[in-house]
């Protein structure tokens, strides 16, 4: 049950000597601190257990802040994928597209309650053109239904609306393509999350708090089966001491992502666990839009019959994304210019009157998303999400992972994992409510901002953050912690007095300063193109 405190949390702890580990035994080990990793360790803490969440680099470093960062009220979800008569002959799908979509608005609902100042409303508009597998009438029952599943929820604005009468609402539909043969526009009120990476440190800090122990820059080197189920890990830390430890648990959580068949290979090396996930490359690019076009968004189906959007971000745009299987070094996900050259085609086709060029590409950004493994689809099995494999039949005892897990459903996620970690351990401590308040930026720091375009960082929430929440990069602190660099382009010099800011709190000499800058405006050249 959420509460609704928002008491500022004393922080992750430090980080500490690995050596402090070694020997330990915990209740769940969790390898992984994405947003389902993190989420599970609050649930689980919170439920009684004594919890270990260890991530190899650093907290929400990998697809949990690389989405397309939307709140689904659940309407695409009650589409078939080809024809009406899917749902008839197919009951089964249909069991699955309404579970999708009472998910959503589930998730909808419980995030506007419980943390609406992480979230941004989106009215989307969808244009549909004569010959469209779906017709404004079929749109209009599947919002009708969805309707009657949000009874109490909050409002879906659904509307469908003639092209004039939408291109006068709304400039993007005014220019959107083949404008003869628009048959209507349909509307309805999405969220965005404005900043997925504090979503993680929202439920680390408040794991952190119920107890659960959680340390970045640790990967898990060898794990071993004990006899009753039980598992060995050895951990190594990643930022060069050459420390490691041997730990013991009960129950070992593989929410690796994108890693998970690797992990599961340690863990059983001799016959690990059949293929759980194929890795799905997704880009996104941000452009800066004509002052007309601010706060207006626009989705629909790319070329290559995929989902495809133009939506605010800020002063910018994002479009995206791309869907491309991905087999290179997943270590190294990063956006590159066939990327972004198959997105402005895209966006120019769909949008041609902004006729984009690769100079107007303000940002990109690039993750590889778990989606579930199936032989016969070869981007993965896209529905149902948030998919639990119990892998105790394949000769992992006591151990479970989870594929294709969404941000938006990672509470109802873990929530489930409590209850399939029930079944295989019961907890030995007090059971303590949950809460999803969103933690806050201290206030009165009585320093002055970063950078002018997001004022309430200041150098003073810098050191807090630095102090608190185990950075152990420039990198760490101005994109994930702070979410600065998401939203405006620093400068060296801003680098430059964010690195001095924090340099005594995280024992920076005048060389590694130097280096952290360096290292900064390297990742944001290769990982977000910005030169």
């Amino acid at each position: 049950m959420a509460t609704e405190s928002s008491d500022r949390m004393t922080g992750l702890g430090a980080r500490g000597s690995l050596a402090d580990l070694d020997g330990s035994t915990t209740d769940v080990l969790i390898v992984g601190g994405g947003i389902n990793g993190s989420a599970s360790a609050q649930h689980l803490a919170a439920e009684g257990y004594r919890v270990l969440l260890v991530e190899k680099g650093d907290y929400a470093s990998a697809a949990s802040s690389r989405s397309s960062r939307l709140l689904h009220c659940g309407l695409r979800y009650l589409a078939p994928e080809r024809s009406p008569l899917e749902f008839l002959t197919r009951p089964s799908r249909l069991k699955t597209a309404l579970g999708m979509a009472v998910g959503s608005l589930r998730a909808r609902r419980e995030f506007l309650a419980a943390t609406p100042e992480r979230l941004r409303p989106l009215d989307m508009a969808i244009p549909i053109y004569r010959g469209d597998a779906y017709p404004g009438w079929m749109v209009d029952a599947g919002a009708a239904l969805l309707g009657a599943l949000n009874a109490g929820g909050p409002p879906i604005r659904y509307q469908r609306l003639a092209p004039g009468k939408a291109a006068a609402a709304h400039p993007l539909v005014a220019i959107v393509r083949d404008q003869p043969d628009l048959a209507s526009v349909f509307s309805f009120r999405d969220y965005q999350f404005d900043w997925p990476e504090r979503l993680c440190f929202d439920a680390l800090l408040r794991a952190s708090d119920l107890g659960a122990r959680v340390r970045n820059y640790t990967a898990v080197t060898a794990l071993e089966s004990l006899e009753g189920g039980h598992w060995r890990a050895t951990l190594e830390d990643q930022l060069g001491s050459g420390e490691s430890a041997v730990v013991e648990a009960q129950v070992l959580l593989n929410l690796t992502g994108v890693w998970i068949d690797g992990l599961n290979q340690k863990a059983a090396p001799e016959s690990p666990p059949s293929r759980k996930i194929v890795a799905v490359k997704g880009v996104h690019i941000a452009v800066r839009l004509p002052d007309r076009y601010r706060g207006y968004g626009i989705a629909g189906l790319n070329r290559e019959h995929e989902h495809f959007f133009c939506l605010p971000f800020g002063d910018l745009h994002y479009i995206g994304p791309t869907e491309t299987v991905y087999e290179g070094d997943i270590e190294h996900v990063h956006p590159d210019e066939e990327d972004v050259r198959f997105l402005l085609d895209e966006v120019n086709f769909m949008l041609p009157e902004l006729a984009l060029r690769r100079q107007d590409v303000a940002l990109a950004w690039a993750g590889a998303r778990p989606i579930t493994f199936d032989p016969t689809r070869a981007k993965g099995r896209r529905t149902p999400a948030n998919v639990f494999h119990e892998l105790g039949g394949e000769g992992m005892g006591n151990a479970l992972t989870v594929t294709w897990g969404w941000i938006m459903h990672h509470r109802t996620t873990a929530q489930r994992m409590v209850q399939r970690v029930r079944r295989l351990h019961a907890p030995d401590g007090p059971r303590r409510p949950v809460t999803y308040a969103a933690v806050p930026f201290p206030e009165n720091t009585n320093t002055l901002p970063l950078v002018p375009e997001v004022p309430e960082v200041t150098t003073g929430v810098l050191r807090h953050l630095a102090a608190t929440e185990q950075p152990a990069q420039l990198v760490d602190l101005l994109f994930r912690r702070a979410g600065v660099s998401w939203r405006a382009r620093l400068s060296r010099d801003s680098a430059q007095n964010a690195a001095d800011a924090v340099a005594d709190i995280l024992g920076w000499d005048a060389e590694r300063v130097r280096q952290e800058v360096d290292n900064y405006l390297d990742y944001v050249r290769v990982q977000h193109l910005q030169d």
